[in-house]
């Protein structure tokens, strides 16, 4: 199976550990794969300013989470793309910032899948709208004229969780758990260290949705139930910002690369996930990947990769104190039971999560995608 990845890119940002990740699995899974990383093939080039440009309007007129405008060409044009390598599938991973043009999805004759990172551009300009827009801003009016009218759809989108393909309520959405590397030499932990140490990871550690200033309040009261904590905080966060929790220890790490995984999570026993809008955040995966419990935001994609046998789920929004039970509650069980959930945590990670299978389960859609386009095509010709 001959596969064209096309990707915003592969090295910056979350999306891009996705990516990286999927072509991981397609690579281990037997796949011929041919990468197309749009960062790396506008660098220097003029293209490259009109992208910037784009992002200055973006910013200026929303956020950093949202993309809306096109002032030129798309990096890529699929259809001389498959002209030249001749796939049997176009793999679309992250394709905001006008990495391709919506409309020569229709025009190429291999099946197209789109993975999905978050819900852009189906619920609209802003990566994380659970809901569709209910009236169209300046952003939902240029998304739609310049970027995608909601036609040209992919022949199938790939949902890393149930939360993101129930969500988007289409036909067309599977749902397939994002790979994560492991390495067969990381030991299970045998207990937890004292005073305990938690884990928070964002970049930026204040970014709304990520949900630490809420976090922060509650850990106040926690350590006033359970006794002294710490807890690692890794990404940028400005002096100004960083609070002063009572009973709790604050350290901040800054931001980190792939290559200090190892050594992050490594130095923190619980991840605390509070977030509201994640679809399947790398750093959970990662931190199981490395034997590390997790306490995760309810009613989010991550419920898609988080079982009591390693972690649990909870409403870090809800009523405060019964947020603070919960929380104590799900601390006190990890840590009674610290080294089989993080025996559970690798367990669950080889078993389910590891590339060949992740790989496997991508090839195996793309054969049926690739077995009924043959058929239509035969059909059609028969015509």
């Amino acid at each position: 199976m001959k596969v064209l990845l096309v990707a915003k890119t592969l090295t910056k940002g979350g999306a891009a550990s996705g990516a990286s990740n999927l072509l991981h699995a397609l690579c281990a899974a037997g796949a011929e794969v041919v990468v197309m990383d749009a960062y790396a093939k506008q660098l220097g080039q003029p293209i490259d300013l009109l992208r910037k440009m784009e992002r200055v309007c973006e910013h200026l007129v929303c956020d950093a989470e949202t993309h809306f405008l096109r002032l030129g060409p798309s990096v890529f044009n699929l259809v001389h793309l498959y002209e030249k390598y001749h796939p049997d599938v176009i793999q679309l991973c992250d394709i905001s910032g006008n990495v391709i043009k919506f409309s020569d999805i229709s025009k190429v004759p291999c099946p197209v899948v789109h993975r999905m990172s978050d819900f852009w551009p189906y619920h609209g300009a802003r990566h994380y709208s659970d809901v569709p827009p209910q009236k169209l801003d300046l952003a939902e009016h240029l998304l739609k004229s310049t970027i995608f009218s909601g036609h040209h759809l992919p022949d199938m989108r790939v949902a890393p969780s149930e939360w993101l393909a129930n969500a988007l309520k289409d036909d067309g959405i599977c749902m397939i758990r994002n790979a994560v590397a492991w390495q067969a030499n990381i030991k299970p932990r045998q207990r937890p260290r004292q005073p305990l140490r938690l884990g928070f990871i964002a970049d930026p550690i204040t970014l709304p949705r990520k949900g630490f200033l809420n976090l922060s309040r509650l850990l106040a009261e926690v350590s006033h139930r359970w006794g002294k904590i710490a807890i690692d905080l890794f990404g940028r966060i400005t002096p100004s910002e960083i609070p002063d929790i009572p009973g709790v220890e604050v350290k901040v790490h800054g931001a980190f690369s792939r290559a200090q995984r190892s050594s992050v999570y490594a130095g923190f026993d619980i991840l605390l996930c509070p977030s509201r809008l994640d679809n399947s955040p790398n750093v959970l995966t990662e931190a199981l990947a490395y034997g590390v419990p997790v306490i995760a935001q309810s009613n989010t994609g991550m419920n898609s990769y988080v079982t009591p046998y390693f972690g649990a789920l909870i409403d870090f929004y809800g009523e405060h104190s019964t947020a603070v039970t919960d929380l104590v509650l799900a601390i006190e069980y990890l840590t009674s039971n610290f080294a089989q959930a993080s025996l559970a945590a690798l367990d669950y990670v080889t078993q389910e999560l590891c590339p060949e299978v992740i790989g496997e389960q991508y090839l195996d859609l793309y054969a049926k995608l690739v077995s009924a386009s043959r058929q239509t095509s035969y059909l059609l010709k028969g015509d």
